[in-house]
């Protein structure tokens, strides 16, 4: 009899558990961070946290310790090429890396990175217009193999 009950709280703790409180609903789909996979497979997890439904987001993660990472905010869905690869860098609209030698790694201000436009990256940093965006992080180490990504999150500021 305890093995049953045991099973059921187990249950109950599962279907009432893993909700996240922070569900953003969005044309009446809803997005659940939880199950999205890492951006590239086979990496380390950088869960990446950042501010909501302003125009100058802020992050914030774990620092990595490895020699370079990236964050970078998208106008449409990251597409792949192959396992390692960004598809579609020109829908990139802003970005930050550990090379830029502004905020620190771990805890950046949207005025630490700058845009982006045909993948290349600009002297300028606009504020984000009012839309849907996706944001992404991934880190290498000193060899620049890919060792950690985040998920795909999905960004939308509606003032």
């Amino acid at each position: 009899m305890a093995g049953k009950a045991a099973w059921i709280c187990i249950i109950v703790c599962f279907l009432y558990g893993c909700g996240s409180s922070n569900d953003e609903e969005s044309s009446g789909d809803y997005y659940y961070p939880e199950i999205q996979n890492l951006l590239f497979y086979g990496t380390y997890d950088i869960p990446l946290e950042f501010t909501y439904n302003v125009s100058q987001p802020s992050f914030a993660w774990r620092a990595t310790g490895l020699k370079y990472t990236v964050i970078t905010i998208f106008e449409s869905k990251i597409d792949l090429q192959g396992r390692d690869q960004i598809a579609n860098p020109e829908e990139a609209i802003w970005t930050w890396n550990s090379g830029m030698g502004r905020g620190r790694e771990g805890n950046i201000s949207f005025s630490d990175g700058r845009d982006m436009n045909n993948g290349e990256i600009q002297e300028t940093i606009t504020p984000l217009s009012p839309g849907k965006y996706y944001i992404a992080a991934w880190a290498y180490d000193d060899q620049y193999n890919l060792i950690c990504s985040s998920n795909e999150y999905l960004y939308e500021y509606n003032p």
